[in-house]
């Protein structure tokens, strides 16, 4: 649940008294409701949010001239009014594995991406050496966010960032990005009739935030990279997250793996991290040979299988969820890490996906909200199968004595319902 943060009230108290002043305090602190998503509420909004923005260093005349001609976007997905569904639904979680990271897509990036890498073979060469980072993940961003700079933004960013820290599902994280957005006009990184962004508020060639913007895309010097339209610039920016976020040049993002029958998919999430040669023990194997080499016997890696048993499966390092701090997405981190090897040179994913269905989102809530009460499950209801739902469900499975697939199904969705007051499933083991 989104706690929206309180703002400032304690200039209320100069023009108050009494019972109507600790009224008025209280009101301004409550969390938007639906009812007040109007024009006049979000005015009333940006009123009261103006204190925070200038305790936090935006200067009055920019807050005032900047939010002077805003209007809320009540368009936007992931807006909290009343009991609207939420528009924005990732593709990472509503598509199957095979449909997202989708072979067709990845051969089209990949003559633009191979390209491109001859193209800055001496930026990316530079920012490797300098930062100790992977040019190709580099480029799989790229790639992933914005197709090379092909795929424009169209929002006002403003307007964007100021509704969804207003009502947005998740205000309180943007109630920060937009004060930093503030802050860009503030220091003349962009104008507000150019500052355009993803419905979400990313932009860029590689879709930061505002935040990331203002940690990552300004020089010392004041000087402000520019990630909108330089290729240089925008790369060092990236170079700059990846390094501050962990990035360890010593080891792959991870790597297909051979899984056996048998092995226990319900282990096959981030949570779960087990050295190399314990995974081989378990009977992981790569792809060629029986053994993995010695230098990587001692890394800790976790087993990923997307689509359960009915898909590849890989073992992925600490890297691996560093590209996930850019979409918290198995499937997104994937999609990535893959784009990177291909234009690398690697071929395709050795094991093909298996035909399966994506269930309704409604039905993941089910089975989570289920799967909660039984003790297999300790995450978000949401709606979409990642790793922990993935798992819970196999967890189930093993529970019920059902064949281990460790992927969210009609049948198991029916096998819930009509097990749902049995005393041996309810047992937490």
């Amino acid at each position: 649940m989104i706690h929206r943060r309180p703002h400032k009230i304690s200039s209320l108290f100069a023009f108050c008294g009494g019972l109507l002043c600790v009224l008025l305090a209280v009101s301004v602190a409550l969390p938007v409701r639906a009812a007040e998503a109007t024009q006049d509420g979000f005015r009333a909004w940006i009123a009261s949010f103006r204190q925070s923005a200038l305790d936090a260093g935006v200067k009055p005349e920019v807050y005032d001239r900047t939010t002077r001609p805003l209007t809320a976007d009540f368009s936007l997905p992931d807006l909290d009014i009343g009991n609207r569904k939420s528009q924005g639904e990732q593709p990472e979680f509503v598509r199957t594995p095979e449909q997202y990271v989708s072979e067709k897509q990845m051969a089209n990036l990949l003559v633009k991406g191979r390209d491109l890498a001859a193209r800055h073979e001496k930026t990316l060469s530079e920012l490797k050496s300098r930062y100790a980072v992977d040019p190709y993940i580099m480029l799989g961003l790229w790639g992933r966010e914005t197709a090379f700079g092909t795929q424009h933004d169209g929002y006002s960013g403003l307007r964007v960032l100021a509704t969804q820290a207003y009502i947005g599902r998740r205000a309180e994280l943007f109630q920060k990005q937009f004060i930093d957005a503030l802050k860009m006009v503030q220091i003349g990184a962009v104008t507000p009739e150019k500052f355009k962004t993803s419905w979400a508020g990313a932009f860029g060639l590689v879709q930061f935030m505002p935040t990331d913007y203002l940690k990552y895309a300004v020089e010392p010097d004041g000087r402000k990279l520019d990630i909108w339209t330089k290729v240089p610039d925008a790369l060092t920016a990236l170079a700059r997250n990846l390094h501050a976020i962990g990035w360890n040049a010593k080891q792959p993002w991870g790597f297909e793996v051979r899984a056996p029958d048998g092995v226990d998919c319900s282990l096959g999430y981030l949570d779960v991290t087990k050295p190399v040669a314990e995974w081989e023990r378990l009977g992981v194997r790569p792809l060629k040979g029986e053994r993995f080499p010695d230098a990587l016997r001692g890394v800790e890696v976790s087993l990923l299988q997307p689509a359960g048993v009915y898909g590849p499966a890989f073992l992925t390092t600490h890297n691996f969820q560093v590209i996930r701090e850019y979409n918290k997405s198995d499937l997104y981190a994937l999609y990535v890490a893959h784009l990177a090897d291909r234009i690398r040179g690697q071929g395709p994913f050795a094991k093909a996906w298996e035909p399966i269905r994506q269930v309704h989102t409604s039905d993941v809530e089910f089975l989570q909200k289920r799967l909660t009460g039984l003790g297999l499950y300790a995450d978000t209801v949401d709606g979409k199968a990642g790793g922990r739902t993935r798992a819970a469900v196999g967890a189930y499975q093993k529970r019920a004595g059902m064949p281990l697939t460790c992927w969210p199904t009609e049948a198991i969705v029916a096998h819930v319902k009509a097990n749902a007051g049995k005393a041996t499933l309810n047992e937490r083991q």
